[in-house]
């Protein structure tokens, strides 16, 4: 939740101190850099160092960061590079904290429970995608940018205090060889599994050209919604997030699960253009629960699809490739959404980028009948085949 409360700020202050679409697309870029250059790095890191103390470093360092930005904010002397400082610093520690977050959830729970496990973890990130985007929309409303930061930092040093109380099962057996060696034999897995690229480019090619995260506090503002307005359009494509992941639970393990994943971005795509077109708020309001549906209905089988054809030795390095594109494609798209925004406006821009992602994700359709096969992907034979693999539910990203 905390770090729902920084990102909500960090754009409504950018928006506040410039009114620039491209500044708050270039907050995304701040974001990008540091996740594409380091991601595969924070993978290796994972699988050869402890990684419990990996997040309660992250954790604890995510946490003074707000706290200088409350009191930059509280003094009145925040300026535009301190939030892209703290951004890239942020992401940075994400880059390094996210691989060994999902790596973790294996060695506290048994592993007849882990399809549990990763379901409640699911759940609770959707939810926290719900509340605390709302929360920080009310907070600063009523009190400001200062304690909303404050907020944050105690979120993060809460957490990295109770990590250190937890404790943990086995841990795996660390890679032998260098980090380079380790790095690449992760490489040429995914290399050799080509699905995996493809399944991943029909995300990153929504995400570069659909990441309308970046133009909400604009359409808040157009739309006479203020702060707190732009909060709960924050908040709603979690919620439908959220329900898009329950459909996609209800229906278990469906036949064609490439078309419906290419089927869901063509439906994102019609939302960003609604979106582009919404000339009230409700309306907007209902558009970003679309987007949050579509958007969870085509993770969830990616994901899954991922995990089947993914060695348990490489699970943690295939996990830093898939992180460094799934969230830094957004981030990246925010800063080319804001960027179009800046010249040709953001309704323009967001048609542009709907119909951008639907052409490619039309043309990897077409080529490659792999996808359009009835069961896609085919497990690694050292990778489990049992409903027992980790399944992860991705909502709303940015």
């Amino acid at each position: 939740m905390g770090g729902q409360l920084q990102q909500v700020s960090n754009m409504w202050q950018i928006y506040a101190l410039t009114g620039s679409a491209l500044h708050l697309g270039l907050t995304g870029l701040a974001r990008a850099i540091p996740i594409i250059l380091f991601s595969l790095a924070g993978g290796v890191i994972a699988d050869r160092v402890d990684r419990r103390k990996i997040i309660i470093f992250t954790q604890a360092a995510n946490g003074a960061l707000a706290i200088v930005l409350a009191v930059l904010s509280a003094a009145g002397l925040v300026e535009v590079w301190h939030i892209y400082a703290v951004v890239f610093l942020n992401a940075t520690l994400m880059s390094v904290s996210a691989p060994a977050r999902r790596a973790l959830i294996a060695n506290l729970v048994p592993r007849q429970h882990l399809v549990n496990a990763m379901a409640l973890n699911t759940s609770l990130h959707q939810i926290d995608r719900i509340i605390a985007p709302a929360i920080a929309g009310i907070l600063i409303a009523l009190f400001g940018l200062a304690v909303t930061y404050g907020a944050n930092g105690a979120a993060h040093f809460i957490t990295a205090a109770s990590l250190g109380l937890i404790a943990l099962g086995p841990m795996p057996a660390r890679p032998r060889g260098s980090p380079l060696r380790n790095l690449l034999e992760g490489l040429s897995f995914i290399r050799a599994r080509s699905i995996i690229l493809v399944l991943l480019a029909t995300d990153a090619a929504a995400m570069l050209f659909g990441s309308y995260q970046v133009l909400l506090p604009i359409v808040a503002d157009s739309t006479g919604a203020g702060a707190a307005g732009f909060g709960l359009l924050s908040s709603a494509p979690a919620v439908g997030g959220l329900i898009g992941a329950l459909i996609v639970m209800y229906l278990g393990d469906f036949p064609y699960k490439g078309r419906l994943i290419v089927g869901a971005i063509l439906a994102y795509c019609c939302c960003l253009a609604a979106l582009a077109l919404s000339p009230w708020f409700g309306l907007a309001f209902v558009v970003a629960v679309g987007l949050g549906l579509t958007d969870s209905m085509q993770a969830a089988p990616r994901n899954a699809i991922i995990q089947l054809m993914c060695p348990d030795e490489l699970r943690g390095r295939v996990s830093s490739f898939q992180h460094m594109l799934v969230t830094g494609m957004p981030a990246l798209g925010q800063g080319l959404m804001g960027g179009a925004a800046g010249v040709v406006g953001g309704p323009i821009a967001l048609v542009a980028g709907a119909i951008m992602c639907a052409a490619i994700n039309i043309a990897i359709l077409v080529r490659r009948r792999d996808l359009r096969a009835r069961e896609l992907g085919v497990p690694s034979a050292r990778a489990p085949i049992s409903g027992r693999v980790p399944v992860e539910v991705v909502g709303p990203r940015g």
